[in-house]
């Protein structure tokens, strides 16, 4: 899908806060609404929202360092603001999401996300796999 077509996206700039898990996972909380509106754009049979809204559920979310990249790191950044741009909306079949058969996502542009990786000494993408920042919109599970 050509983002360029729904909007003038280089004109937004959204924030969200830096929050971790008890398991020590750091992920970025942005709004529910950004899932809940993006949704429609995926005109696809047998999608769902994301699994993220149950009562234990982070809720919308960018994935930033998993529980093992910061094992050994107190990340002094946990509560600050962060902004990000939307780039496009792609999909893919997740290898590492064994209950969804596709899943949609908006690939984002975060600078300030990739510089505070590296000043952890990580890679400046998540999990050092070259993943994009992004969040998911839409799933088809497996059936």
């Amino acid at each position: 899908m050509n983002w360029y077509k729904i909007s003038k996206k280089d004109e937004v700039e959204l924030t969200g806060i830096i929050k971790q898990q008890d398991d020590g996972f750091v992920y970025v909380d942005v709004s529910n609404d950004i899932i809940h509106g993006m949704f429609r754009l995926v005109d696809e049979e047998g999608i769902e929202e994301p699994p993220y809204f149950d009562k234990d559920g982070i809720g919308a979310h960018i994935s930033f360092m998993t529980a093992d990249e910061v094992k050994d790191l107190d990340i002094e950044e946990i509560g600050q603001s962060v902004s990000f741009k939307f780039e496009d909306i792609k999909s893919t079949n997740p290898k590492g999401w064994a209950d969804m058969n596709r899943v949609w996502f908006i690939e984002l542009e975060a600078p300030e996300l990739k510089e505070i990786r590296k000043k952890y000494n990580l890679p400046s993408t998540y999990d050092g796999r070259g993943h994009h920042f992004h969040i998911t919109i839409a799933v088809r599970p497996k059936k």
